[in-house]
């Protein structure tokens, strides 16, 4: 597996794993391990048909800080670029992105899409945005339009044409006008146009005067972000793209919301779980990720209770239709997985730094360092990113000092760097049990 992968790429992965322990852009495939049953179901079952076929869906996914969210909705994201679909990932946060506020919900939606690329794209921080996106759509129209023998003047205004087919029968006129003024613009090289264009699209101010100019008579507020979110949508039917793969990152909870916003961001919610199951929302996937899932159903209210039914089927193998993706269901042991992703994640370090460990050192060092982690964490999923960092250390501590001793002194070490920093006190290995 780590063949494909280069030697500069795997030290990029390294770096960020062991400095964070979140998972990188690009990379993390080569040293996940347990996502299998649930990405299987969500290719075969939503990708490779329900979705593509017209339908749309919204799961939650829930999984502690540590636990693996952001790594399973890397895991979708790189199986929706597989299959051609549009993503958009987007981290949220209660100062930039609260999901009581539409318009900053909009906002991140359309600032993060981003057409499927390439590995070395996406790890040399590939282009997101409306400004990317309507370029190459652009220039796709044109290759096509030249590829079919027009040029000139016949071109031009076949593009004009086609412009006008693709941003008609939108539910926001506006929007459908601002694409079309966005597309006009790069035929003409307009700069300032289609600046004018961005901004809206952004959500990112209105100039009343400039934007009415062209046709452009309301801003993206939240009152229109839900009608903008589904001209977005129409917009890249009529582009004829797969679809659109939405991935929301919760960060934080909701403590520090008033009552009213608590209440403004469940209803919001709950339309975009209603969303998914309209006509409007036709070929596309949301997924809600959330460190913990009771601040959206625990509640007396009825914004509370109008949510909680609509999440409370458990997604599975033997029920796909389930909403929520519990990430501490996965069918293995915590030391298990461990052991697994430990192993895989030596072969990108060992490619990383062209060194080969032997396979009875590799396994006791993955072995000592699980068990470790498997006991301080113990209950806590918020243990992977713990692992993964550990592993690390452990790793560069092998590679500098070959005859370390391994065991549990070796592991406890390796967890409290300031103790000792791994530099190879220990006892003689017990973790070949």
């Amino acid at each position: 597996m780590s063949k494909t992968l280069t030697k500069t790429q795997a030290r990029h992965v390294i770096e960020v794993v062991g400095s964070s322990g979140v998972p990188p852009e690009w990379g993390f495939q080569y040293f996940s391990a347990g996502l299998e049953p649930y990405i299987d179901v969500l290719e075969k079952d939503y990708l490779q048909s329900l979705v593509k076929d017209g339908g749309s869906s919204f799961k939650v996914v829930v999984g502690s800080y540590g636990g693996g969210k952001t790594h399973f909705l890397y895991s979708v994201r790189d199986l929706a670029f597989k299959h051609e679909y549009l993503v958009s990932y987007c981290p949220l946060s209660l100062n930039d992105s609260p999901f009581y506020r539409l318009d900053l919900v909009y906002r991140a939606v359309v600032s993060n899409i981003m057409r499927p690329v390439s590995p070395p794209d996406l790890m040399s921080g590939a282009e997101r945005g409306p400004a990317p996106f309507l370029k190459s759509v652009f220039q796709d129209l044109v290759d096509g339009l030249i590829a079919d023998g027009m040029s000139g003047p016949a071109l031009k205004a076949r593009l004009k044409t086609v412009f006008e087919d693709v941003s008609a029968g939108l539910e926001d006129p506006n929007f459908g006008i601002a694409v079309r003024q966005g597309l006009d613009a790069l035929v003409e090289g307009d700069r300032d146009r289609l600046d004018l264009v961005l901004q809206y699209l952004l959500a990112d101010g209105y100039d009343r005067a400039a934007h009415k100019r062209l046709g452009i008579l309301h801003p993206i507020d939240k009152g229109h972000a839900f009608p903008a979110l589904r001209s977005l949508v129409a917009f890249i039917r009529n582009l004829k793209f797969r679809g659109l793969v939405i991935l929301f990152d919760e960060a934080e909870q909701a403590g520090s919301m008033s009552p009213r916003q608590k209440e403004m961001m469940l209803a919001n919610l709950r339309e975009m779980v209603d969303q998914c199951g309209s006509a409007a929302f036709s070929n596309v996937m949301v997924f809600y990720a959330v460190p913990d899932e009771h601040f959206l159903t625990e509640g007396r209210s009825t914004a509370y209770e109008a949510l909680k039914q609509r999440i409370h089927t458990v997604f599975d193998f033997n029920n796909p239709t389930g909403v929520t993706i519990r990430l501490d269901r996965i069918g293995r042991t915590p030391r298990t997985l461990m052991i697994e992703i430990g192993m895989r994640l030596a072969a990108v370090y060992e490619k990383a730094w062209g060194v080969n460990f032997p396979l009875e050192t590799r396994s006791d060092a993955v072995a000592a360092v699980a068990d470790a982690v498997a006991e301080r964490a113990y209950g806590d999923i918020g243990y992977k990113r713990l692992f993964v960092q550990s592993m690390v250390r452990a790793f560069n501590t092998l590679r500098l000092d070959p005859g370390v001793t391994l065991g549990p002194d070796f592991a406890s070490a390796i967890l409290d760097p300031g103790d000792g920093g791994g530099s190879g006190s220990g006892t003689e290995s017990t973790a070949d049990e």
